[in-house]
């Protein structure tokens, strides 16, 4: 049977709790429109319930998606019982399609990873995300961290807001524990789906949520609340710790980078902790022991020595005392691209490898994030990109003489692993280097026929 709107009887208390609570999350998040990521179970149903009945109270515009995996064959089943409660509560609703695409490894994850891409496709910078975590998912997540011996990140748990695809995900159910949820779904008559899943006692949120929680809430009933109490007050020192290391930061930066002598000059928490919150932009969260060995491969290893370590995607290495981290696809490239590229066409924006080029009369760049290099040609001459021929030489706008690419590169310190793919541009019969994207070019801006336009 389709939700109703109208609240039902329910324990004065609850009701007021979770009115309370979704408000105020809502609130601080100043969002006019919220998109609920719907299951059909038990939270996300209790979720969709509150917030049909506050939105006129509280002007918001709600719809609710769908993220069907295909790992269970009743998912087309659950679908449409989202669809049908949705509809009865005149939610839009939407269902989104996403296919592990490597079966063997790690289920839950991919599951997880694919089902939030999914949503922030969803999403733009008036939306916001809700989830319905609850409290026993915090005591559950708590304990997972325990388990891996995590820090003040892990053990701080499952944040009620945080930034999330360029706008925030919010999760307003974190104090209520199940049986609170259950409470609620029963007072309302609301309607819910199981997943068979949960009973496979081999992962080990299952486990935990079988096994473990039902003995710990016999003896402490009020443990699922207290552990999101205590969560709380972690999360408020972990906000202070980054507001304080994000003032630190800055001081052991060069070029945007991290500069290894001036984090080695750091004493122990705070180097370990500069240099975590240093490895949070790339999504890095080294285990203790790795950060051991960082110490011991960079910062204790000869000045000129070549460092190297390989953290799951991401290659880190070492160049004139800078930490330099290199994706998958920068790893692909390195060293490896072909000695020519491309034909550089007027007037055309063209893509080569990681790379857009873009050659013009006009000054003007397509685009704020583009750069622009002059040059002493006009567009009836012949240019190509190449690679690579690191032994050519070139004369950039006010140098003295001329030197060999390769003697560049050390001027301008580009790390020796770039230099064998850093594109370069050539011209006419003699296949002169007229511009070396990032770096430099033959003329000055006073002397330009025509422009060079390039993103990386």
């Amino acid at each position: 049977m389709p939700l109703s709107p109208e609240f039902h009887f329910t324990p004065q208390s609850l009701q007021q709790r979770l009115q309370q609570a979704v408000l105020t999350v809502l609130n601080a998040a100043a969002k006019p429109r919220l998109l609920l990521a719907l299951s059909g179970g038990l939270d996300s149903m209790v979720l969709l319930h509150v917030l049909a009945g506050l939105r006129e109270t509280a002007d918001f515009v709600l719809s609710a998606a769908y993220v069907h995996h295909g790992l269970q064959k009743q998912a087309d089943e659950w679908a449409a019982f989202c669809q049908v409660q949705t509809a009865g509560l005149q939610v839009d609703f939407q269902v989104c399609h996403v296919e592990l695409t490597e079966p063997g490894r790690n289920i839950e994850q991919q599951a997880r990873t694919l089902r939030y891409q999914a949503l922030a496709a969803l999403l733009d910078a008036d939306t916001a995300l809700l989830t319905a975590h609850h409290a026993d998912d915090q005591l559950e997540t708590i304990l997972l961290a325990l388990k891996r011996g995590s820090g003040l990140t892990g053990l701080s748990g499952i944040a009620a807001q945080k930034p999330f695809a360029g706008t925030v995900l919010l999760r307003p159910l974190l104090a209520f524990s199940r049986a609170e949820l259950e409470q609620y779904a029963s007072a309302n008559q609301l309607s819910y789906v199981t997943d068979p899943s949960n009973l496979d006692d081999s992962f080990d949120r299952n486990f935990l949520r079988q096994h473990v929680l039902p003995l710990l809430q016999q003896r402490f009933p009020a443990i699922s609340q207290t552990t999101a109490r205590s969560c709380q007050l972690l999360q408020q020192s972990l906000d202070y710790q980054r507001q304080q290391l994000a003032v630190e930061l800055p001081a052991v930066l060069r070029q945007q980078q991290l500069d290894l002598a001036r984090l080695a000059e750091r004493r122990e928490p705070q180097r370990t902790l500069l240099l975590r919150s240093f490895l949070r932009r790339y999504d890095l969260a080294p285990s203790a022991e790795q950060c051991r060995e960082f110490v011991q491969v960079f910062l204790e290893s000869a000045p000129d020595a070549q460092p190297l370590l390989q953290w799951g995607d991401w290659q880190l290495r070492r160049f004139n005392g800078l930490l330099y981290l290199l994706d998958a696809s920068e790893q692909l490239g390195l060293n490896t691209a072909p000695a020519s590229g491309i034909r550089l066409l007027p007037e055309q924006q063209q893509q080569w490898q990681h790379w857009q080029f873009c050659w013009s009369l006009s000054a003007q760049a397509p685009a704020a994030d583009w750069s622009s290099l002059p040059l002493a040609l006009d567009i009836s001459s012949q240019l190509e990109i190449r690679t690579g021929q690191l032994n050519q030489r070139f004369k950039p706008a006010g140098a003295s003489h001329s030197k060999a690419l390769k003697d560049w590169c050390k001027l301008w310190e580009v790390p020796p692993w770039r230099r064998g793919s850093m594109p370069f541009i050539i011209a006419g019969q003699q296949k002169q280097i007229v511009a070396v994207p990032e770096f430099a070019s033959h003329c000055s801006a006073a002397e330009a026929q025509s422009w060079l336009h390039y993103k990386k």
